[in-house]
């Protein structure tokens, strides 16, 4: 099993804390309850959709309608069990800073080395999980050499491209291409496509939000300042269109707009605990191995409900 690389350190003295990590996407979907999460999923689990109910002038008999009835159908949402495995050599890191806090040959990695290595591995897993949420193997640019950036598991915009929903409007131009140009379409024009064609179910809804990246975002608070020629740009104004909140999920493809309620949007896990701990294993005790692993198995995987329920633009070939 390989270990973990060391690049070649500048230590000439004493190491210094807090350790420093680049900066990495949260689980902000999940975080902030932007579509609605099953715990505790083996597997596989059944996403019952209602429809239907009749209403009828009232009789002394008890008869089911023959038409406009009850509708009780399903959906499947399936996981897909993931892991991480890391190793890291004890040798090799009491061969660079990290020796002045380890005490013998047979010292494991430094407590406080161990347990950011803990959060940073936990947010990395977090930050996978984030974009696989919406763009497994999705294709956000629209060209086969694009390619899906995540695949770990299907995410929600994959669903979407695969049902071939009745309210989508596409478009062969990335968004930013003339946003504020306007020689083709841009943000505005996507925007105004979605609410457009909303389906009657939500049209209005106050529970309804527009899902975008937060690139696109910016486009939208450039076209507004282009468009109408702001002085400055207030969130509380820019944080909606046509009524409805803008939610911006870190994990959002750009050249996609989703219309929609997070209750028909659905990520499902084994144990939402497992998304965010990472377990080690000191073997020097154990096996004799000076090696201190890095351990974590989680399950993932997304659905959509209805889709009847939303409307979508996205860029396409």
């Amino acid at each position: 099993m390989a270990n973990a690389t060391f690049t070649t350190s500048t230590y000439v003295g004493q190491a210094a804390l807090p350790f420093v990590a680049p900066a990495i996407l949260s689980a902000d979907t999940l975080a902030n309850g932007f579509i609605s999460v099953l715990d505790n999923v083996r597997f596989r689990a059944n996403l019952r959709k209602l429809s239907g109910v009749a209403i009828a002038a009232r009789s002394c008999e008890f008869s089911t309608p023959a038409a406009g009835g009850l509708d009780i159908s399903d959906v499947v949402l399936e996981t897909t069990q993931l892991q991480v495995n890391e190793q890291i050599c004890n040798d090799d890191l009491a061969q660079t800073w990290a020796a002045e806090q380890m005490r013998g040959n047979y010292a494991g990695a430094p407590g406080d080395y161990v347990q950011f290595l803990g959060t940073y591995v936990a947010a990395k897993v977090a930050a996978n999980v984030e974009q696989n949420i919406w763009q497994g193997n999705y294709d956000s640019n629209g060209t086969s050499a694009g390619g899906p950036v995540v695949t770990n598991f299907t995410g929600i915009c994959k669903h979407i491209v695969d049902a071939t929903p009745g309210h989508e409007t596409t478009g062969a131009l990335p968004l930013a291409a003339a946003t504020v140009a306007a020689t083709s379409i841009g943000i505005l024009d996507a925007l105004a496509d979605i609410t457009a064609d909303a389906p009657s179910a939500i049209a209005g809804d106050p529970d309804a939000v527009i899902y975008m990246s937060r690139a696109s975002a910016q486009l939208y608070y450039q076209a507004l300042a282009a468009t109408y020629n702001l002085p400055f740009l207030n969130d509380g104004m820019v944080a909606k269109y046509a009524g409805y909140s803008i939610v911006t999920p870190a994990g959002f493809p750009n050249d996609t707009l989703i219309l929609g309620k997070k209750d028909n949007f659905y990520f499902g896990t084994n144990l939402l605990t497992d998304h965010v701990e990472a377990r080690f294993l000191d073997l020097t005790n154990t096996t004799g191995d000076a090696v201190t692993r890095i351990a974590m198995l989680f399950d993932g995987g997304t659905q959509v409900v209805d889709h009847d329920s939303y409307s979508v633009w996205r860029r396409t070939a």
